[in-house]
C-alpha cells in the first residue's frame, strides 16, 4: 500500500489566471467573447464575469491578459482593425487602378463591403451598439476602425463622382449609407424571416446585398458597364440601329 502511495503523481494545481499548456489560448477566447457582449449588450453592461463565461476560461484571465475592461475594449476595437486591414489596402488599390473604369471597380469594392461584413457580422452590431453610448468608446471605433473605412473608400468614390458613375452628393453620408445599409442587415438578417418565412442561405444573401448596392447606388449607363442590354446605354444603342 505504502508503494502504491509512492508511485501516485502529484497534483498539479493550475495558477489562477494562467492557460495550461495544452489549453486554447484564453487571450483569444475571451476577445471573441467580449466582441460578442459588446456588440449584443454595450460596453456599459457587458460584465467580465459574463464575457469569462462566455469564453469558458478563468474570470482571472481577464485581468492577467487585459488589466482592465477598458483595456479589453481597446484589445477587441485592434482586433477589428487587424481584420479591415486587407480589405482597406484593397479600397486603396482599387482607387490606383485608374486604367480600370471607375464603375467596374466600384462594384468591385461593393463585393469586398459585402464579403468584410460577412466575415464578422457582429460588427454592425459592436456599431450600433457603441455609438449609442457615445463618448470615449465611440471616439476609439471613430479613430480605428470607422475613419480609416472612409479614409479607404473615400478616394474612390470621388473619382465614381466625377466619372457620373453615382450621384454627385455628400460622399460622407454616401460612405454611411452604403455602411449601415451592409453591417446592419448583415448583423440582424435573422429579422428578415419574418418577412420570407425563411432564412437565405448566406451566399445567396451576400450576392443579393451586393447586387443591392450596385443597382441603389450606381448609374446603369456610367462609363465601365460593359455590354449589359438592360441598362439605359444598351437600350439606347438598340434604338440607333
Amino acid at each position: 500500500m505504502n508503494s502504491a502511495k509512492k508511485s501516485r503523481r502529484p497534483i498539479v494545481r493550475r495558477q489562477p489566471g494562467r492557460p495550461g499548456k495544452d489549453e486554447p489560448d484564453g487571450a483569444l477566447l475571451l476577445l471573441r467573447a467580449a466582441q460578442s457582449a459588446f456588440a449584443s449588450h454595450g460596453f456599459k453592461a457587458a460584465t467580465l464575469r459574463r464575457i469569462a463565461a462566455d469564453a469558458g476560461v478563468d474570470p482571472a484571465l481577464v485581468i492577467h491578459h487585459f488589466g482592465s475592461k477598458e483595456a479589453l475594449w481597446e484589445a477587441v476595437i485592434d482586433l477589428q482593425a487587424l481584420y479591415l486591414k486587407s480589405y482597406l489596402e484593397d479600397f486603396k488599390a482599387l482607387e490606383a487602378q485608374t486604367e480600370v473604369p471607375v464603375r467596374a471597380r466600384l462594384e468591385i469594392a461593393f463585393r469586398k463591403i459585402a464579403a468584410m461584413t460577412f466575415g464578422d457580422p457582429e460588427c454592425g452590431m459592436l456599431i450600433a451598439q457603441i455609438s449609442s453610448e457615445r463618448g470615449a468608446k465611440l471616439d476609439l471605433l471613430v479613430e480605428r476602425l470607422l475613419r480609416p473605412t472612409y479614409d479607404a473608400l473615400y478616394p474612390l468614390l470621388l473619382q465614381a463622382a466625377q466619372a457620373k458613375a453615382i450621384e454627385t452628393q455628400q460622399l460622407d453620408v454616401l460612405y454611411f449609407m452604403i455602411l449601415n445599409a451592409v453591417t446592419m442587415s448583415v448583423s440582424y438578417r435573422h429579422v428578415l424571416g419574418y418577412f420570407n418565412g425563411d432564412l437565405q442561405d448566406v451566399s445567396q444573401l451576400k450576392e443579393n446585398m451586393t447586387q443591392f448596392l450596385i443597382a441603389n447606388f450606381l448609374h446603369e449607363s456610367a462609363p465601365g458597364l460593359g455590354n449589359r442590354d438592360t441598362s439605359t446605354q444598351g437600350k439606347k444603342a438598340k434604338e440607333t440601329k
